[in-house]
């Protein structure tokens, strides 16, 4: 194999390199079903025969013959004669047979299957000017009924030329190939590193069907096989073409967080499986397949860029082209412009990956800021002079009247103060920690206003991660700008989950006149600095007064658990 592919890069390159031959493709034979030596011979009478286009399947798997008069120029020596069928062959020139592929025979036991596709040298004796009578005899026991066509191709013309033709356009393919496979590594170690990138995953695995599409494309040209695993390779095409067109849409899909995704994902695949029931040949389904998946992408990055997605419209203009190329070539999309057109496709998806990301990591920088600005300020305000002047004289009351409560007070501010400490620095928390620290703030602020604080988050799940004092900085808000009296005051915070979103709900009491109209402070700030820097996907945080209470509503996307 290393031999045979050796040669075919030097003989496509070479190719490409000398001059232009003319070879001359065969559109029309002469077909007659049985089997007669005599047939080969330039003489024959063939004129009852059935005249055929050189792609029209036989009514039979048994031995069939056919013929076609080729004319030839003076100097049209060395010549060749190139077959590409799915069928075992023997091929004679003026009734010399110039070579064979596999052996026909007369039942299936008898063939014995051959190269499908196959370079044939007529002797320079044999191709003076003049009409010359080409003539196959050929066998088609083993081709599968869901093949379409036993002839792809036959052309006459200067032999150097036919043996490099295929191998010029498949040459182009491998190199796209390794540029596939290269991409498709990176962004794999890009997602090894930080998981939460799903697009970068979608688009490592969408290039490694894309280079092993390549791969099986190519297969029939650098290394070959015989005729009867024909089908094999055509179920491989359609199977990885039909995995690039629902991956194709899927990354754009992800990438620019359109909602309900994945039930567009449902009716994509949905679509690409009745391409794929189609009753037309795999080229016809593969052709199909395409329309389904660039028209989608088209539509989802358009609907992108008109909500000014960063790089959206890089993706669009990439798609657009491709899509284009189907449109000019239809059926030969895929031998002639499927690969450069999806290579330009494929660098519009990486540019607005590369702009995405440099936005993403712009609003991270400026997030992180001010997450640390306001971490100083929420430090500073449990660390202010007021805040522990109040409390320690609260302390120094209690120590005078009842010293066991003044330690309690003590004891209750340490807690607060060494878990501030020890969380505010992370970037996300396990949900017990936050709770754990709500209620030491409950603690010392019922110790201070000599109400009862309680939390109920019995349906909360502990696991679940949270920036720091998030929950934290919403009770200390409803404790601040409430005017809470004597006995208890009973918060709750729920939890519901529903698909890939965790909503937290947390309903403070009112015990003020004018919160309906009490504006946003500076804890609310801080909780979205907080999300914006730590959570990785759509979050949303939302206060209104419903009733007598006022109601917190924060939903994050369902995170990795942490242990508590």
């Amino acid at each position: 194999m290393p031999l045979r592919l050796a040669a075919f890069v030097v003989l496509a390159l070479l190719s490409g390199a000398g001059r232009a031959q003319e070879v001359t493709p065969i559109h029309e034979v002469r077909v007659r079903l049985g089997d007669d030596a005599r047939w080969a011979r330039p003489g024959w009478d063939d004129a009852d025969w059935l005249v055929r286009s050189v792609s029209a399947p036989p009514d039979t798997q048994a031995v069939f013959w056919v013929r076609t008069q080729v004319a030839l120029d003076p100097g049209a020596a060395p010549l060749g004669i190139a077959v590409y069928a799915v069928a075992a062959r023997e091929v004679y020139w003026d009734g010399v047979r110039i070579g064979q592929s596999g052996q026909v025979g007369t039942t299936r036991a008898g063939e014995v299957p051959g190269p499908i596709d196959a370079v044939y040298a007529v002797p320079d004796s044999l191709a003076g000017s003049g009409t010359h009578t080409l003539a196959l005899r050929m066998s088609t026991f083993r081709r599968p009924a869901s093949v379409r066509g036993y002839v792809h191709g036959m052309t006459v013309g200067d032999l150097p030329t036919l043996a490099a033709l295929s191998a010029r356009g498949s040459l182009l393919a491998l190199v796209f190939l390794g540029g596939f496979v290269l991409v498709a590594l990176y962004y794999g170690v890009l997602w090894a590193v930080d998981r939460r990138r799903t697009p970068y995953l979608l688009v490592a695995v969408l290039c490694l069907a894309v280079a092993a599409l390549l791969a099986a494309e190519s297969w029939r040209w650098v290394v070959g096989y015989t005729y009867d695993l024909h089908l094999l390779r055509l179920l491989a095409v359609t199977g990885l073409t039909s995995i690039v067109a629902l991956l194709l849409p899927m990354v754009f899909l992800v990438q620019f967080q359109v909602p309900r995704r994945w039930r567009v994902v449902g009716l994509l695949a949905l679509a690409v499986g009745l391409a794929l029931l189609s009753p037309g040949g795999y080229d016809t389904k593969a052709l199909l397949v395409f329309w389904v998946a660039l028209p989608s992408a088209l539509g989802i990055t358009a609907w992108a860029a008109r909500r000014r997605r960063p790089g959206a419209w890089l993706g669009l203009v990439g798609v657009a082209v491709c899509l284009l190329a189907l449109l000019a070539t239809g059926y030969r999309f895929m031998d002639t412009a499927f690969f450069p057109a999806f290579g330009v496709l494929l660098a519009g998806l990486l540019a607005s990956l590369g702009l995405q990301s440099r936005d993403e990591r712009r609003r991270y920088e400026v997030a992180r800021a001010e997450a640390a600005r306001l971490e100083a300020e929420l430090l500073k305000t449990h660390l202010q002079p007021h805040f522990l002047m109040n409390t320690l004289t609260s302390v120094m009351e209690w120590i005078e009247t009842d010293p066991a409560t003044g330690v309690r007070v003590l004891e209750a501010l340490a807690d607060e103060l060494r878990m501030l400490a020890d969380v505010s620095g992370e970037p996300l928390i396990p949900m017990a920690r936050e709770l754990a620290l709500c209620r030491a703030h409950l603690d010392v602020m019922g110790f201070r206003r000599e109400v009862r604080f309680d939390l109920d988050a019995d349906s909360v799940d502990g696991t679940a991660p949270i920036p720091p004092a998030v929950i934290h900085t919403l009770l200390e808000n409803a404790i601040t700008h409430n005017a809470y009296a004597d006995g208890t005051v009973r918060f709750r915070l729920r939890e519901d989950r529903a698909g890939t979103t965790r909503r937290y709900t947390l309903t403070t009491p009112l015990a003020d006149l004018d919160a309906p109209s009490r504006p946003e402070r500076g804890g609310l700030g801080y909780v979205r600095a907080r999300l914006a820097e730590s959570v990785s996907g759509p979050w949303t945080l939302a206060s209104a007064v419903e009733g007598d209470a006022w109601v917190t509503r924060l939903d994050l996307p369902v995170l990795p658990p942490l242990s508590a």
